[in-house]
């Protein structure tokens, strides 16, 4: 699976990026047949929210997208709680079709 990490107007660091494709690749176990993830992060520049950081996870699969969100107080813990949701979406959609 292809995983390409992208940056919206916010520096992604080369072990968030790395990180990023680690934990997308154990989500190979739930599905075989994803062919890419793209993944977004991005930070909310007001002051007051707590949780700022945003990682947003498009999986391409075939004839099937399936996307997530989650906010965290770092970008490490988004993209933890955006792989949950993921995982679960992906499961439930598996057991569906």
């Amino acid at each position: 699976m292809d995983v390409i990490v992208r940056g919206k107007n916010v520096p992604v660091p080369a072990k968030l990026r790395s990180a990023a494709q680690r934990k997308l690749g154990r989500l190979e176990r739930v599905t075989r047949d994803a062919v890419r993830a793209e993944v977004d992060f991005s930070e909310e520049r007001n002051p007051r929210i707590a949780e700022r950081h945003r990682c947003t996870v498009v999986v391409h699969r075939p004839h099937q997208l399936v996307t997530a969100h989650a906010v965290g107080p770092a970008p490490e813990a988004a993209l933890d709680r955006v792989l949950d949701k993921l995982r679960h979406q992906v499961a439930r959609r598996k057991d569906h079709c």
